[in-house]
């Protein structure tokens, strides 16, 4: 008899701690739930604010190409415009010299 005491109060000693773990481990299950819900929380913004600098990024990124296009044109449209001055010099140089020679050929027959 004095077995069957031993053994049962052992039981409910063991059963008791096992309670009490369980308490303890729902506690830290929980705990650990609460943190893992806070990291994901955390990620989802991350990846939140990382696309919606990616998007600006891109969207200046195509405003800078537009602009550098624009810029580009306009310069190839200004040195157009010069060399087609630069020519209209040279030719009127080279029709002034043209001249100057017909001239002096003239004169020069002129002396005969």
């Amino acid at each position: 008899m004095k077995t069957l005491i031993t053994l049962t109060t052992l039981s409910v000693a063991l059963l008791g701690f096992t309670a009490c773990d369980s308490k303890v481990e729902s506690t830290r299950k929980e705990a650990l739930e609460s943190k893992a819900d806070a990291l994901e929380n955390s990620a989802d913004t991350l990846r939140k604010n990382a696309q919606t600098d990616a998007d600006a990024v891109k969207r200046q990124a195509a405003l800078d190409a537009v602009a550098t296009k624009d810029a580009t044109k306009a310069r190839a449209e200004l040195e157009k415009k010069s060399a087609a001055e630069t020519a209209e010099s040279i030719r009127t140089s080279g029709e002034h010299a043209a001249k100057n020679l017909e001239e002096k050929a003239k004169d020069t027959r002129e002396q005969k």
